[in-house]
This record gives C-alpha cells, sequence and structure tokens, in this order.
C-alpha cells in the first residue's frame, strides 16, 4: 500500500505464502511453533518490562518536579514534602527490583541477576537462533515473569493510585504546575 496525504491506497492483492526455514542451523529446532510460542511470550515480557522501566525513569522525573514545587508553595504543608520522599523511597526500591543495586554494582561486588538483566539474557540468548530455547532461557523467563509481577503492580499502585493522590493534594495548595498534572482554572 502507499500513503499520500494520509491516505491508505492499496498497490495489489494480498498474496500468501508459506516460508521454510533453510536448515542451516547447528541445533535445529524440533518444535518450530514451540519456538515461535516462547519468542512471541517472551516479548510480551520485553514488552511489559523495558516499558515499565522507562515509565519507572519518567515517574522519578515527575516526582522530582514535585520535589521542586513543594519548595516555592509557600502554602506545602510538610506532610506533602514527606509523601513525596516516601514516593521517591518506594521508586528507589522498585528501580533496584528491575534494575539491581548500581551502589553495589558500581564497586563491582556481586549483585543477584535483575529483572531487566534476567529478561535481556533471554532475548539475547535465544532470539537470534533458530534452536529451541534451552532450560536456562524458561527458567531465566519464569524467574523474570515471577519476579515482575508484584513489581507492576507496586509501580501501578504508586503512580495511578499514590502520585495522582499527591498530585491532587499539590493542585489544593497551589503548588506551580508540575508535568503529567491537568492544572484545574476557573474564570473569574
Amino acid at each position: 500500500a502507499k500513503r499520500v496525504g494520509g491516505k491508505l491506497t492499496p498497490l495489489g492483492e494480498p498474496q500468501t505464502f508459506t516460508t521454510q526455514p533453510l536448515g542451516l542451523a547447528s541445533l535445529p529446532a524440533e518444535d518450530y511453533p514451540d519456538v515461535l510460542a516462547f519468542q512471541e511470550k517472551t516479548a510480551r515480557l520485553v514488552r511489559a518490562v523495558y516499558g515499565a522501566n522507562k515509565l519507572l525513569n519518567e515517574t522519578q522525573e515527575r516526582i522530582n518536579y514535585i520535589q521542586r514545587a513543594l519548595l516555592n508553595t509557600p502554602k506545602a504543608d510538610q506532610k506533602l514534602v514527606d509523601e513525596a520522599e516516601a514516593l521517591e523511597t518506594r521508586l528507589q526500591d522498585i528501580d533496584e527490583k528491575l534494575n539491581g543495586n548500581s551502589v553495589i554494582r558500581a564497586h563491582n561486588e556481586a549483585d543477584p541477576p535483575a529483572i531487566v538483566e534476567r529478561v535481556g539474557q533471554v532475548v539475547n540468548g535465544h532470539w537470534t537462533s533458530t534452536s529451541a530455547p534451552t532450560e536456562t532461557h524458561r527458567e531465566g523467563y519464569r524467574l523474570a515473569s515471577q519476579a515482575f509481577a508484584p513489581v507492576l503492580a507496586d509501580l501501578r499502585q504508586l503512580i495511578e493510585v499514590d502520585l495522582k493522590n499527591l498530585e491532587h493534594k499539590l493542585e489544593a495548595a497551589g503548588a506551580p504546575w508540575t508535568p503529567g498534572r491537568v492544572p484545574t482554572w476557573q474564570p473569574e
């Protein structure tokens, strides 16, 4: 199809075809549908983990703005500052679970594999191969997905409930606008 001026026009009729592996793999998979199913399952986990990691960074930036806004809000109660700091601490805990302990790693000390690292190992070790996933790949997926489920729930609670609640309190206190927050205003 071609797109001109936002309009999509087909260039021909859809064609169906079947692909076959070339058979050049050193360790060919016996069950290609199983390989594909594992790759698709892994792709869904990658999408969620990497998306959550990006969202975590964006949320840290929002909290940084909130903390600065609170410094510029004369009516800000110390409880709001404490609440923002508590959210930041929780976010750092989530970050450590996703990415590992940066302080330990900075000193070249052993740190258990983090979720992002486990997912990366599965992807890098399996997606470039036409062989069946190894038990190590499957175990890496299992460990990463089990660890990620509660982390995602914590992140969702922090952003969708607790951060939103703090942002409503900021609005009520007349704090300067911060990213992610829709200002309230009425004509006077």
